[in-house]
């Protein structure tokens, strides 16, 4: 059950989103991940959370952790959502937050600004007797777009100590839940021999 204090308007999520949506902050833009991370940090403490920021490398953005039982050894619930997009600087100038009917669009306002927005949209409204028997903890990282690399370790981490994680990217267009996506690997290979070529130098080299 809800708060009725805390009644859902669409007006004021749109114009919490906007600032979300209307700044650059790609993965490899670092200061625009910073500001997204400053505006979610100033949400989650108006609500009595505490808010840890980590600083992993110097290259990336901060990634966010808040919970309402800081200290904890175990939580009942992770959520998880990521604040870096995909879009090179100057999107965000040339295609801020606009909606027409019952669509928005702009970078990221699916993946994930959304998502983040409605995961401290959802904490907010809880009701507070509901949620003072849950352990919560909401983790945002920096750099989901190029495979979590700086994060990565954080994240697996705090999984480990949660009795079950959820991540708040959208659904699919149908409405449908995502419970399961792949996953993706990266290798380095190297090779060792004299190269040379495999057509018309064939035998002046082991590795051709």
């Amino acid at each position: 059950m809800t708060d009725p204090r805390n009644a859902f308007s669409l007006d004021a999520y749109l114009a919490d989103l906007a600032p979300l949506i209307n700044l650059d902050c790609g993965t490899r833009t670092p200061a625009g991940v910073a500001r997204v991370a400053d505006i979610l940090t100033e949400k989650y403490e108006a609500i009595g959370w505490q808010v840890v920021r980590h600083q992993f490398a110097p290259e990336c953005g901060p990634c966010l952790e808040a919970t309402n039982v800081p200290g904890a050894d175990h939580y009942d619930v992770m959520l998880v959502g990521h604040m870096d997009t995909v879009f090179p600087e100057g999107t965000a100038a040339k295609r801020p937050l606009k909606v027409e009917g019952n669509q928005a669009f702009g970078p990221g306002v699916s993946d994930m600004k959304s998502g983040l927005l409605s995961t401290w949209y959802a904490l907010k409204g809880m009701d507070p007797a509901l949620l003072a028997k849950l352990k919560v903890l909401v983790c945002c990282n920096c750099d989901e777009e190029i495979g979590s690399p700086w994060s990565r370790d954080w994240l697996v981490a705090k999984a480990k100590q949660s009795g079950c994680v959820l991540v708040a990217e959208a659904a699919r267009p149908s409405g449908d839940l995502i419970s399961a996506r792949k996953g993706n690997a990266k290798y380095r290979i190297r090779f060792h021999g004299k190269a040379s070529h495999a057509g018309s130098a064939l035998a002046e080299g082991v590795s051709a």
